[in-house]
């Protein structure tokens, strides 16, 4: 009967397996496969490990077994949260049909619902004291590279221009010369949260935002503080 017992608990356990292996290769995003391997695979582990100790009954192998279910009901949780945490911080996004509850009936603030639409730019081939001339007549400390395409190219600061005076002329060098290329680039619908922890521990002030490859908006340090002392969305490009 025990063997009987036993068996069934396992064979129970590989379904549950299964089933969270097909989750994990064909849930759309890393949540939903998260939660597949949380779920499914870690009950299905715990009965295989249920039912070899029921097995083995009051043995070491038992024992062991017990202990293994213990160490997977905690590990795994946490282990979970901290990937679906660092996902989140990366700025995964979520399968573009999920559901998500909105505490409070709080909707999130994204990237288009503050970035600037009118977007002040250079080409890569802009002579740089025309930049420089630009930086100080739009009051600006920053603005993005962009090619003809609308691409974004790179960044080009008033840091980034006053380093490369210190070593070059700038009477005859060009925008390429001296912007920044690793721009970092978020999509519209970007959680505000997001880009602000970036903007936070980066050394710079503003990222570009794009859209099939193409400069849409951009968001600065400025916007994050405007959605700090409101708490409300800001009508799109609107400043």
């Amino acid at each position: 009967m025990t063997e009987i017992i036993s068996y069934t608990v396992i064979a129970i356990g590989m379904m549950f397996n299964l089933f969270g292996c097909i989750g994990i290769t064909r849930l759309p995003d890393v949540y939903n496969r998260i939660q597949a391997a949380t779920k499914c695979v870690t009950m299905g582990t715990c009965l295989i490990l249920l039912g070899l100790m029921i097995h083995a009954g009051v043995s070491p192998l038992g024992i062991k077994a017990l202990l293994c279910i213990l160490f997977i009901l905690v590990t795994s949780p946490t282990s979970a949260h901290a990937l679906a945490r660092g996902a989140y911080k990366s700025g995964v996004k979520l399968w573009k049909k999920s559901c998500c509850d909105q505490y409070g009936a709080v909707s999130i603030i994204t990237a288009y619902d503050v970035m600037k639409k009118d977007v002040i730019t250079v080409s890569p081939d802009t002579p740089l004291q025309d930049a420089v001339d630009l930086l100080v007549e739009m009051r600006i400390t920053g603005m993005p590279v962009v090619e003809q395409d609308g691409s974004i190219a790179g960044i080009i600061s008033e840091k980034d221009m006053i380093d490369y005076a210190s070593k070059s002329n700038i009477k005859t060098a060009r925008v390429r010369d001296a912007m920044s290329t690793k721009a970092t680039v978020f999509s519209p619908d970007t959680d505000i949260h997001i880009i602000a922890g970036v903007l936070s521990k980066g050394k710079f002030r503003r990222v570009p935002i794009a859209e099939n490859g193409k400069l849409v908006g951009i968001v600065s340090r400025r916007d994050i503080m405007h959605i700090l002392t409101s708490g409300k969305k800001k009508e799109a490009g609107k400043k």
